[in-house]
C-alpha cells in the first residue's frame, strides 16, 4: 500500500502561513514586543509585495497586534502556486530582517522552535 499524499490548496497554505506568524509572534514578542514584531512583519510584507503586489495593504492599520486574518484571506484567494512561493518569500524577508538586526545565531535561537515545528511545504526555511 502507498502512502497518499492529500494535494495542498491555497486554503491550507493561507492556514499554515497564519499559525506560522502565530508562531513567530509568540516567540519574539516577549524579547522584541508586539510593536516591535508587527513593525518586522509589515516590513516583510512591504519588501515581499514588490513581486506580490496583492500582498499590498494585508498590513495596514494598528501595528500590534499582527492582522493574520487579512494575511490568510490574502493567501487563501492565490494560486497554490503563487501562495506558496510569496510565503517562502515572505518568510524569508522576515528572517534576513530580523538577521540584520540581531545576527543569525540570535535569530536562529529565537526562531529554533518556529523553524522546526512548521509544516515542510510551503514555507520550508533553513533551521
Amino acid at each position: 500500500m502507498t502512502d497518499v499524499v492529500e494535494p495542498v490548496d491555497a486554503a491550507q497554505i493561507a492556514a499554515a502561513m497564519a499559525a506560522t506568524w502565530h508562531a513567530i509572534h509568540a516567540a519574539l514578542a516577549p524579547v522584541l514586543g508586539q510593536r516591535g514584531v508587527a513593525g518586522l512583519y509589515k516590513r516583510s510584507v512591504q519588501l515581499t509585495s514588490a513581486a506580490s503586489p496583492w500582498l499590498v495593504g494585508v498590513d495596514e492599520g494598528d501595528q500590534a497586534p499582527l492582522d493574520l486574518a487579512a494575511l490568510q484571506a490574502a493567501f487563501s484567494q492565490q494560486p497554490v502556486a503563487t501562495a506558496a512561493a510569496s510565503g517562502e518569500a515572505l518568510l524569508q524577508a522576515f528572517q534576513a530582517l530580523l538577521v540584520s538586526l540581531v545576527g543569525s545565531a540570535l535569530t536562529d535561537r529565537l526562531l529554533h522552535r518556529v523553524w522546526a515545528s512548521e509544516p515542510a511545504e510551503p514555507q520550508h526555511l533553513p533551521p
